[in-house]
């Protein structure tokens, strides 16, 4: 009986751990391409529709378009985009400047370089002057093919590097920020919420994400660290790890603790889950 249950344990505990990992939380990565996008840009590579294959005729369009949007060339643009970017770029200038197409900017357009072009989706980096002051931008652009010509169907654009943000004072207000990026596209500010370094290809991966809706189901505050539930609809997942359609995810947050970087946001954010955090690691 000894012998059987000397051999029995090492098996229980393989199961054990096993099932333990079945109910591990899975991160959603800020920046980490799913293998269905990496599986769909192998089956683009031969494929004439897609910009990647065009480079010449893309890299024209990209730079054009690159140089009015720096010039903020609002009329002219328009002429390059889809009807769904240009209806995004008019409502952007009214909130920004009560104009249709916004006010022209003044500089000098030094360099204008292409840095990467994947499937339809396009990093640009602008090199100008205001004055005596040097200034550079990434541009990010996602194409779309019409009528044997080339539109700009999504415009994002940073400064190079971002400008410091403002510190978060609150789990409720980190949550906030979050949900506003998020839908906004806007992973400057993302990257500034989960304290890593900005990387212009993190543009790039969410300029090519449509998310619709977010909503808070649940939450749970305590001292230093935090959790909320959140619905969100995605319309298009892009180069993420998200789902297409209306599901839940969990965002863990927690508090600087004392002695970290000093120029931090108070709160930030320790990862998109797909489930609620152990007790373990409220008790961290």
């Amino acid at each position: 009986m000894m012998r059987f249950i000397r051999w029995l344990s090492p098996v229980l505990a393989v199961l054990l751990f096993l099932t333990a990992c079945q109910h591990q939380p899975k991160e959603i990565g800020l920046t980490a391409v799913s293998s269905a996008y990496q599986k769909q840009h192998a089956q683009h590579q031969n494929d004439p529709h897609f910009a990647e294959q065009n480079v010449e005729a893309a890299a024209d369009l990209i730079k054009e378009v690159a140089k009015l949007r720096f010039f903020r060339a609002g009329e002219q643009l328009a002429q390059h985009l889809t009807p769904e970017c240009r209806a995004r770029m008019i409502e952007a200038n009214q909130k920004q400047s009560g104009t249709d197409y916004g006010m022209s900017r003044l500089g000098t357009l030094e360099t204008c370089e292409v840095l990467s072009l994947s499937d339809n989706d396009a990093l640009v980096q602008i090199d100008c002057a205001y004055g005596d002051t040097p200034t550079s931008y990434i541009l990010a652009l996602r194409l779309a093919s019409a009528d044997e010509t080339w539109l700009v169907d999504q415009m994002l654009m940073s400064d190079n590097p971002p400008k410091p943000r403002g510190r978060i004072e609150s789990a409720d207000q980190l949550v906030q920020a979050y949900q506003e990026a998020i839908l906004a596209h806007d992973y400057t500010r993302l990257a500034y919420l989960y304290q890593i370094p900005w990387d212009p290809e993190g543009l790039l991966f969410w300029s090519t994400v449509e998310i619709a809706d977010s909503e808070i189901i649940t939450q749970k505050i305590q001292t230093d660290q935090a959790c909320y539930q959140l619905k969100i609809t995605v319309e298009d997942p892009g180069m993420s790890q998200l789902s297409k359609g209306t599901s839940n995810v969990w965002l863990w947050c927690r508090r600087i603790r004392q002695g970290e970087e000093i120029q931090s946001p108070g709160w930030t954010i320790e990862g998109l889950m797909s489930q609620q955090p152990p007790q373990s690691w409220w008790q961290e």
